[in-house]
This record gives C-alpha cells, sequence and structure tokens, in this order.
C-alpha cells in the first residue's frame, strides 16, 4: 500500500512536469511561428500603403543607398536629400537603371542648417513661392 501511494505520488509529479513542459514547448513554438509569419509574409505594397513618393536624406551612401536602392526596387519614386551634387547625380543614375519606371528628384541641400539663418535663406532662395512652413512643404515646392 505505501508503495503504490508513492508511485500515485510520483505518477502525479511526473504528469505536472510533463504539462509543465508542454506549455513551454507550445509557448516557444508560438514564439517561433510569429517570427516565421512576420519573415515569410509577403512584402507590403509601399505605393498603396504610403503614396508614390518617398522622401529620403543621406541616400550617397552607406545605409541610405541601401534603402534608397530598396525603395526603388518596391517601386517607389525618391525625392533624394543631400548635400553633394556628383554623389547626388550618381545614385539617381544608379537608380534609373535599376529601376527605369522609378522617378527621382535631387534636393541639394543641408538639412542641419534648416535652422540657422544660412539654411532659412537657403529655403526662401528655393522655395520663395511656397507659402506653407517649411514643415508642410511638399513637391510642388522643389
Amino acid at each position: 500500500p505505501q508503495h503504490t501511494a508513492r508511485r500515485k505520488d510520483m505518477m502525479a509529479w511526473f504528469a505536472s512536469l510533463v504539462i509543465l513542459g508542454s506549455v513551454y514547448v507550445a509557448a516557444l513554438a508560438f514564439r517561433l511561428l510569429s517570427h516565421l509569419t512576420v519573415c515569410l509574409r509577403r512584402p507590403k505594397d509601399l505605393r498603396r500603403c504610403y503614396g508614390t513618393w518617398a522622401v529620403l536624406t543621406g541616400p550617397t551612401s552607406g545605409i541610405g543607398w541601401s534603402v534608397a536602392m530598396e525603395l526603388a526596387r518596391r517601386g517607389l519614386n525618391l525625392v533624394l536629400v543631400g548635400r553633394d551634387p556628383a554623389k547626388l547625380r550618381d545614385i539617381s543614375e544608379t537608380i534609373s537603371r535599376a529601376a527605369p519606371t522609378v522617378q527621382t528628384k535631387t534636393v541639394l541641400f543641408d538639412l542641419s542648417l534648416l535652422t540657422t539663418a544660412q539654411g532659412e535663406t537657403s529655403v526662401r532662395r528655393r522655395c520663395g513661392s511656397c507659402s506653407r512652413p517649411w514643415r508642410s512643404w511638399t513637391l510642388d515646392c522643389w
């Protein structure tokens, strides 16, 4: 009788550990599947979600260059904002070769000067006809 009681206690512990392990494995599998669905799902149609144009700063090298190429690959037209006209021309030509249907506009501007007197003068020179504040500019200003 004592041996049977001990065996029942061990079976209860074993069953509880099996249940606990099963819950842990199920939670782990759920996390893995949720990450896989994010990685394997169809990419968003960025044009439908956000519009046909994207403004990209720093597109001439590094991450900015990669983002410009990816957005062009996905069919978005690009406004490329940078400080170096030769590099802007190069990235614009690269995009035109890689994605011929994508339009690019280049804007030569140093955004670090935006809140300075020099930047304000440059903005007024570039966008004198715009009556809107700089935070609400659209492509028709450029």
